[in-house]
């Protein structure tokens, strides 16, 4: 098998289409792990919403020397101290090789760079491997909520020492 070569950068307009691609395949797959069939909203997104978000946020793709995007993840402002991740995916074809490790390593780059004392995200409590994932990360579960129809768990990482920052914008997430 010959060895998948990529690269991380930002995310460009005329990335939406694969974009959209990747969130379509990986949160599918989600939904089969978990066996809900309710929709999400990395679901039904358009073009539009993603164009916004790379227009307004740092969005980061992974993309092979062939032009392939195989996996993208998004980073949200919610205060000076504390970021979210979300729209987290990697084609489902190219698991397991590292390029969801490298794309939140970017992120978390990103994150201290701009000086965030936290980043938070979500996750479906029922996704195991997920979940385990982010432990592994060094994230922790700080709350859990129903608000989506299933139990999210808010997981945070935090960035310094310095544990005075405000959690409670991601529950709006």
């Amino acid at each position: 098998m010959e060895k998948l070569t990529y690269n991380i950068r930002y995310a460009i307009p005329d990335d939406a289409l694969q974009i959209q691609e990747i969130m379509h395949l990986a949160f599918e797959g989600y939904l089969k792990e978990i066996g809900n069939d309710y929709k999400l909203h990395a679901l039904t997104e358009t073009i539009d919403d993603i164009l916004e978000d790379i227009s307004k946020r740092a969005v980061y793709v992974a993309v092979t020397s062939k032009g392939k995007l195989i996996g993208a993840i998004r980073i949200k402002t919610l205060t000076n101290e504390l970021a979210y991740v979300y729209r987290f995916g990697v084609r489902p074809d190219i698991k397991n090789v590292g390029v969801g490790s490298r794309l939140l390593a970017t992120a978390l780059d990103f994150c201290l760079e701009n000086k965030f004392k936290a980043v938070a995200l979500h996750t479906n409590t029922r996704f195991y491997n997920l979940a385990r994932y982010y432990y592994g990360k060094k994230f922790f579960v700080h709350s859990t909520t129903t608000d989506k129809g299933y139990i999210r768990a808010l997981f945070v990482k935090e960035l310094t020492r310095d544990r005075n920052y405000d959690i409670s914008p991601a529950f709006m997430e």
